[in-house]
């Protein structure tokens, strides 16, 4: 029978692994603004950290399974950050739309680390892997909530339209975010929104 694992200093054991894992994920986010994707080794990571290898091995199998544990976690900050926005009452769906991708490109633009691992990610097999995946969850919640069409199940024409929007958004904010589109902050979120209406009426249409 294995001995239990005794708590250090009133911290149990998973606690620290969990607290261990955390600061790799801070560590990793660092390496990847100082050095972008490319540079972020497993060893960059765990010198940022002040953690051995051994440490960081408990928690990731390698260099790609941090990188897409990084990126995952942007994505769950960026569905917390737009789903108030989604899902609080508004007087127009044009309305919804502008507070929405106002919140999306407020979690983009908020951490520079999290902004070039996203903008680089396209560059990396794995990461790029992720983002596709990522496009079908936003467009399911676009389709329920921003442009309030039936997703049970969401016909192709209504998909088709919600992975546009998201595909296209993702390439402009990625640009927006690189320096490539010289637009200020209102007036992307403003065309952006434009887009997704024109978008809805579209669906709404014959």
């Amino acid at each position: 029978m294995p001995e239990a694992v005794r708590p250090y200093r009133g911290v149990s054991a998973d606690d620290r692994r969990a607290q261990r894992r955390s600061q790799l994920l801070e560590a990793c986010l660092d390496v990847v603004g100082a050095e972008g994707v490319a540079g972020t080794t497993a060893e960059a990571v765990c010198a940022r950290a002040g953690l051995s290898k051994r440490y960081f091995y408990e928690s990731f199998a390698d260099r790609e399974a941090v990188l897409v544990a990084a990126l995952d976690a942007f994505f769950e900050a960026a569905r917390e950050a737009i789903t108030p926005a989604l899902a609080e009452p508004a007087t127009s769906t044009g309305e919804r739309l502008t507070r929405t991708v106002a919140a999306l490109v407020g979690a983009l633009s908020s951490d520079a680390r999290t902004a070039r691992l996203y903008v680089e990610s396209s560059r990396h097999p794995a990461l790029e892997l992720r983002r596709i995946a990522a496009y079908d969850e936003f467009a399911l919640l676009i389709l329920r909530y921003g442009l309030e069409v039936d997703t049970e199940p969401a016909d192709p024409r209504s998909r088709l339209v919600a992975l546009l929007l998201v595909s296209g958004t993702t390439e402009v904010m990625a640009r927006w975010l690189s320096g490539d589109l010289d637009l200020d902050e209102q007036t992307l979120v403003e065309t952006v929104a434009g887009i997704g209406l024109a978008a809805a009426e579209l669906l709404r249409g014959p």
